[in-house]
């Protein structure tokens, strides 16, 4: 209901009514419109984007859930992913190494922009972080995998694999004196140059007993420059052994050994400054420290002075 206005006439004494213009009329249709305007925005403001809808109100609880969930698997994943490390470490330091095993090689992904397609949803730094681990501990329980998958086809050759490996001593610790030069770079005894000496020299008299360390062939058994007369022995599964400085030689080419039979016995032939037998291990054309495989005849504090001795002589 509009309002009433009336106005006083001092000449009649009366109120009498007063009637707006149109121009007036036309004035107060356009603020009462543009109030209702602004309060209509201001309340449509509020419900938008302050108080949220039912389906809002779900979308947030399901959001919050699903961020949670994320949080959870990243810290799942996390333990997984230390948990494999752990076996991987343990595959390559020691079932890798006891069945001389080459190692996996791991497998990078080069495709760098994967990821891109998440960087546009919320919380984009984590879903890419998980993303980013799931795919990873994919690829390494694969990896894993098809190392275990060698290792069984490796336990199956177990048997004849340990009576190849060269685990002895080549002489009898009875007759041997000492160790004369371990295994790395030393001064060599002739030429005075430092040079890698590939083996270790076990200093015993002219004539004793040398024993195979592994069931192998004998790839040659003949005079070998300064290793004199030498015998060197293929155990397979990437195994050889020689043995130098020989004074007389009981095996020839193409025989095969066992581990302790008698191949040789201990000279000063070659480049030798004294009766003693130069002994190598070669694992898959690398010289590797003989001592270290000296464990089927020794205590573990006699293996751990020889390997002291090796090193450092």
């Amino acid at each position: 209901m509009s309002k009433i206005f009336y106005k006083y006439n001092p000449q009649t004494l009366n109120y009498e009514r007063v009637y707006p213009t149109a121009k007036q009329r036309i004035w107060s249709v356009f603020r009462h419109l543009f109030i209702g305007v602004i309060v209509g925005a201001i309340v449509f403001w509020i419900v938008s984007y302050k108080i949220d809808s039912p389906q809002e109100k779900l979308l947030k609880k399901n959001y919050i859930l699903l961020l949670t969930q994320y949080q959870l698997l990243s810290k799942h994943l996390d333990e997984d992913e230390k948990i494999l490390t752990e076996l991987q470490q343990r595959d390559e330091d020691l079932y890798r190494v006891m069945f001389n095993a080459d190692p996996l090689p791991r497998e990078e992904d080069e495709r760098e922009h994967r990821y891109d397609r998440w960087l546009t949803v919320p919380n984009a730094k984590l879903v890419i972080a998980t993303t980013q681990k799931l795919d990873n501990l994919t690829q390494h329980l694969y990896v894993q995998s098809c190392s275990y998958d060698e290792l069984v086809e490796l336990i199956k050759t177990k048997e004849e694999r340990i009576k190849n490996i060269p685990a002895i001593m080549p002489l009898s610790s009875k007759q041997m004196n000492r160790i004369g030069s371990g295994f790395g770079m030393r001064v060599h005894p002739i030429f005075g140059n430092l040079r890698m000496h590939t083996g270790i020299d076990l200093n015993a008299p002219t004539g004793t007993l040398i024993y195979a360390t592994g069931n192998g062939i004998v790839e040659s058994a003949d005079w070998d420059g300064g290793y004199g007369y030498s015998v060197v022995v293929n155990h397979e599964f990437g195994y050889k052994t020689r043995y130098g400085h020989c004074q007389t030689m009981k095996v020839r080419a193409g025989q095969k050994v066992s581990r302790g039979q008698i191949i040789a016995t201990v000279g000063s032939t070659g480049t030798a400054t004294g009766s003693h037998l130069h002994y190598e291990v070669i694992v898959k054309g690398q010289y590797d420290n003989p001592a270290k495989y000296f464990f089927m005849d020794l205590s573990p504090e006699e293996y751990s002075n020889m390997l002291y001795e090796a090193e450092n002589r």
